[in-house]
């Protein structure tokens, strides 16, 4: 017998089998037709793939372990339902991983409907038996993500990335914290991906459980490995995980030796753009310069001056932190309230990190007015100075061009007035970072950035939106005044 279900699924199949789904069938379309076409398709892919994971959670149930060989998946062959939903979802079933993601969501909105229709039974009965004590139903904190998905607010994929990036119960984090933290986080990351969600959760998470901080970094910092082996060809080839501070380190020190070739700044000091010219000239491949940059840092480490390898090169780890009111009775040393982070990323670190790193490098301190601009300290010269940039990379956190991801490292300071043809300034309300890609776009398509308070906003040219209607710039620095994720104590 063919269940309701079924027929929707049935016909949806059949409706995209008898229509023209060709390349030219997409190629005739205009602009605008196609993007209302794309975000129908999306829009439908959601909801298929709510679906999708409903149905991978039943699989799952039906397999459970606790059912032994009765369990499906076992009855089918499979070793786990993981694997039998996988061989089901054919060319399309995704990585185990993406299996084990969809499996997750699908449950999550299986409980949350579970414990909405315990709730309406128990309503019922109230009702019905008003003599009756109330019945207290037990509702999951993380429910309301399981309603996203179902609804649609949300992708499944983002939908588990906050669900894992919040983490679960702990000393000093209760349901009651997670519940209110998931509500913030739907309204915040229904626009955002998958990835984008899960910095946003663990953020969060940071926000509400500072205790946790120091527990999570010793924890990552344990799973760190090196691993190398010998080819049969005489190749070493090895892997490795690094935790937060100590990648932040890495990256900084690959993206000095191989920027100019991966879409690092253009604009520098004639020095540097010397330097970057050699690396971009240079007959090697990138992978092969990265390569042989590590081996000769590791060879002259033990006695060399750091300030020397590579000319001016000395990797760094960036840590923000914020500082208390003086004291009424002053005192020595910086005076930190709540957290720090890594700069260019949402990862928190321990006040021992900020104290360790503030012995070792010092600080440089970048003064915040109340409503989160920065103090001026304006140049007469055209480009912005090095004080300015660490400025800018703690307030826009990497490129402000909506929905990309490129850190300050991959970033330029943009003048919002042009320095010589509009007389712009370099001060710090007169600039803004964005990545080489979409710096040249601006320039080159006619796009503006305006400031408004605070607040950036993209206008777009007429050939792209006639209306040119602004896009709101929001920073990606996890330094957010008045963010509903900064929970405060």
């Amino acid at each position: 017998m063919t269940t309701p279900i079924e027929v929707v699924f049935v016909d949806l199949a059949g409706a995209l089998a008898r229509s023209d789904t060709s390349a030219r069938a997409f190629a005739e379309l205009s602009d605008d037709g196609s993007e209302s076409t794309h975000r129908a398709i999306a829009r439908h892919l959601r909801e298929v793939t709510a679906a999708y994971a409903l149905s991978a959670a039943n699989m799952a149930n039906r397999s459970d372990w606790t059912l032994g060989r009765e369990g499906l998946s076992r009855k089918k062959g499979y070793n786990s339902p993981e694997d039998y939903v996988q061989a089901l979802g054919g060319g399309g079933g995704g990585t185990k991983a993406d299996t084990r993601r969809l499996i997750e969501a699908g449950t999550m909105a299986t409980e949350a409907e579970a414990a909405r229709d315990r709730q309406e039974q128990a309503d019922v009965l109230a009702l019905e038996h008003p003599e009756a004590p109330p019945v207290e139903v037990h509702r999951p904190w993380f429910a309301p993500l399981g309603d996203a998905v179902t609804d649609g607010t949300l992708s499944a994929e983002a939908a588990t990335a906050i669900r894992r990036g919040l983490g679960e119960v702990a000393i000093g984090v209760t349901e009651e914290m997670l519940a209110d933290a998931v509500v913030a986080l739907i309204a915040q990351c229904r626009i955002l991906n998958a990835d984008q969600a899960a910095k946003a959760a663990r953020h969060c998470r940071d926000s509400i459980d500072a205790a946790g901080i120091a527990s999570r970094a010793d924890a990552m910092r344990a799973r760190q490995y090196l691993r190398v082996f010998d080819k049969p060809d005489g190749m070493l080839h090895g892997s490795f995980e690094l935790d937060p501070e100590n990648g932040a380190y890495f990256k900084d020190f690959l993206q000095q030796v191989i920027g100019p070739r991966t879409g690092g700044p253009r604009f520098v000091e004639k020095g540097e753009r010397e330097r970057a010219q050699r690396i971009i000239d240079d007959p090697r491949s990138t992978d092969q310069i990265a390569a042989e940059s590590l081996i000769e840092v590791i060879k002259v480490a033990a006695g060399a001056d750091p300030g020397t390898i590579f000319g001016r090169i000395r990797p760094s780890v960036k840590l923000v932190v914020t500082e208390a009111p003086a004291p009424a009775t002053p005192s020595s040393g910086l005076v930190l309230v709540g957290d720090g982070f890594i700069e260019g990323t949402s990862v928190a670190v321990t006040t021992a990190t900020i104290d360790r790193t503030v012995c070792n490098t010092g600080f440089t301190p970048v003064l915040f007015g109340r409503d989160g601009s920065l103090l001026d300290v304006g140049r007469e010269q055209r480009l912005f100075t090095t004080a300015q940039r660490v400025a800018l990379a703690l307030r826009d956190g990497g490129c402000m061009w909506k929905d990309c991801l490129k850190p300050p490292s991959f970033s330029e300071a943009h003048h919002l007035h042009l320095w010589k043809a509009e007389g712009g300034l370099t001060n710090l309300d007169e600039g803004i970072l964005l990545c080489s890609p979409h710096h040249l776009r601006l320039h080159n398509d006619g796009w503006r950035i305006i400031r408004i308070g605070a607040d950036f906003w993209l206008i777009p040219p007429p050939a792209a939106d006639p209306a040119q209607t602004p896009i709101q710039l929001v920073s990606k620095s996890p330094l957010k005044l008045g963010s509903p994720l900064r929970l405060q104590a």
